[in-house]
């Protein structure tokens, strides 16, 4: 097994944890942290979030939201088993159950109108295009090869009337991500455009969506992650807990 590395992160409103991941291949980025931390939900609500890796958006909510219940599934067997030692790791056994399953079968162990909040990090670059990764679980992470955007939608089947779905997604493909929620019965109702600096445009968005819910969408000040030298901005830091 390739080994692994142990890193703490901090975040507003979860505390420190510790995730154990890989040293080479797919390890979380800036994606899952912002994702986590525009999560917003009510405290006893039932969570899926469908390919975890090694769990950092699972752990982070379940710190933010202790009275919450999580299942967290993963089809990559070296990812499944440090998402179980992580769950250990950090004491929340009795939060979050992993499930070692294909998002494509979860109708296998999981009932429809079941969840209340879906959320999820899913692969961003359509099959066929971008750089192929060395690493075949970084590969399986960024590449919509086994499982299409379409796939990872129709999971909203699993949500409760007026269930939300937080996605995070490039910035490129917001439109069509918008376009399929809207064909399944799912309202966006509060997007977050992220944007690397400034001046730059944004680079990924944060959206929630609502299913069977009305329309009205509401577009949040932009985030900001770099100032201009090239520090963190001022949120970003409070994300961080950097002062």
């Amino acid at each position: 097994m390739t080994s692994s590395t142990l890193d703490s992160i901090w975040l507003r409103n979860a505390g420190m944890v510790s995730i154990a991941q890989p040293k080479k291949g797919f390890r979380f980025t800036l994606d899952s942290l912002l994702l986590a931390d525009f999560c917003s939900i009510k405290p006893l609500c039932r969570i899926l979030e469908p390919g975890s890796g090694t769990g950092i958006i699972s752990i982070l909510l379940a710190r933010k939201f202790p009275r919450a219940r999580i299942i967290a599934s993963e089809i990559e067997p070296q990812a499944f088993n440090l998402l179980c030692q992580n769950i250990q790791h950090n004491g929340l056994v009795d939060i979050i159950m992993p499930l070692e399953r294909d998002i494509r079968y979860l109708g296998r162990s999981i009932a429809p109108d079941f969840f209340d909040v879906i959320i999820a990090n899913p692969p961003y670059i359509k099959y066929g295009t971008g750089r192929k990764s060395p690493s075949r679980e970084r590969q399986t992470a960024r590449q919509d090869a086994t499982t299409s955007l379409p796939h990872w939608l129709d999971l909203q089947t699993f949500l409760k009337d007026k269930g939300k779905y937080f996605l995070v997604f490039p910035a490129s493909r917001a439109a069509e991500m918008m376009s399929l929620l809207r064909t399944r019965g799912m309202e966006p109702k509060r997007l977050r455009c992220v944007h690397p600096f400034q001046e730059k445009p944004a680079s990924l968005v944060l959206i929630e969506a609502i299913k069977t819910k009305g329309v009205g969408l509401e577009i949040l000040p932009p985030l900001v992650v770099h100032e201009q030298g090239g520090g963190y901005s001022k949120e970003m830091r409070e994300i961080y807990g950097l002062g």
